[in-house]
Formats: C-alpha cells, structure tokens, sequence
C-alpha cells in the first residue's frame, strides 16, 4: 500500500547477536524534512535519546538500520535503508523475541480507525513477566516512560509520529496525528519472529 504523500513509512531494524533474524519496529510519522535520510537521521535520534526506546531494550541488540518510505504525489515512495549502529542498554536477560510489549497509538479519531499498535521486542525481563502474562507494574511504568519519551523526541525531531490507515470497508482516510503511546500491561506475541 501507497504511502499518502507527505507522510512516512518508518521501520526500524533490530538485530539481536546471535539471532539471523532481525525484528522491526514500525509507525508513521509526518516528516518536516523531504529526504529519506534526513527523516531517518531524526527518527534515529529520538530513538537514541536519554531515556528513550534504547534504554529498555536488551544490550545484545542493536539498531541497525532505518527503512524510510516517503509518499509522494502520483508515483511510487520513495524509499530508502540507512543504516545505524545503536547499541541498546539493557543489562539483563529478556523475553525471545516472539513475546514483545504491545504498545498502543491512541489518536483523536474513534473506532478502530483511530487506533494502532506497534510491537517492541527484547524489552520484558525474564524474571518480571508472571506466569499467566502480566509484566510486573515497575516494569510497565519504565517502558511506558521511555514510550513517552521517544513520542515526545520524534515530535522535537520535527517527525511526529501519525497513524497510517489502510485500505478497510471504506476508503482510508488521511494519517491522524498520534496522541499518545499507552503500553500494555499484557504480554503480547508474534509467532512470526521467532526464527526456526
């Protein structure tokens, strides 16, 4: 599906050491700037600022890689990889990479089309998730902190995050403007990254 124009596609790639397979990040944001690396750039500093996403994500991973897709009037994104080499700094051991914490986009639209998510992986300790799935209160208030965080560097970074709706009962409207990120207190999985 067509980027809107104007708008951003973004994708960020993890890699754990060890693991072939990378995870992503994804989200939409309303860039001021008009290349694809330079809203790359940007995303990677909100990403990398104190007390931002990095900071909770398991040390043996890193960011290395930003994916932007860039709408445009009447032709194809354009699109771009720029590479990064973040390293995060969680020091512990955390969850495998199909048990990820499930954030949620909350926006100023009602219904579904007004919602999205977006799922975080190597962010759960081991020890701090029950047996049943909830992640432990102290945790949920630490993830949730740099899920602000981000959200609000990504606004600095003139790359405001923004829901991209796609094709549904109806025509997709435009991308509403992310209100706020509300973090989970659930554990979430995705068969999908778990690599064979």
């Amino acid at each position: 599906m067509p980027t809107p124009p104007g708008y951003a596609d973004i994708s960020l790639r993890l890699q754990l050491t060890g693991l072939n397979r990378p995870a992503f990040i994804t989200f939409g944001c309303d860039p001021v700037d008009t290349t694809a690396a330079a809203v790359a750039t940007n995303v990677v500093a909100a990403f990398s600022a104190a007390g931002s996403l990095k900071t909770i994500i398991d040390s043996a991973v890193t960011l290395t890689g930003v994916q932007v897709s860039l709408g445009t009037d009447g032709t194809a994104d354009i699109t771009d990889i720029q590479p990064a080499n973040v390293a995060c700094s969680y020091v512990g051991s955390t969850l495998p990479p199909n048990c990820a914490m499930l954030v949620r986009k909350n926006t100023g639209r009602g219904g579904r089309r007004g919602r999205g998510r977006m799922f975080i992986p190597w962010c759960l300790p081991e020890g701090n998730v029950e047996e049943w799935g909830t992640i432990q209160s102290s945790i949920v208030t630490a993830n949730q902190n740099a899920c602000n965080t981000f959200f609000n560097q990504l606004a600095s970074f003139l790359v405001p995050m923004v829901l991209l709706h796609g094709p549904g009962q109806t025509s997709a409207p435009a991308p509403d403007l992310v209100t706020n990120l509300v973090v989970d207190p659930l554990v979430s999985t995705q068969r999908r990254r778990l690599g064979r």
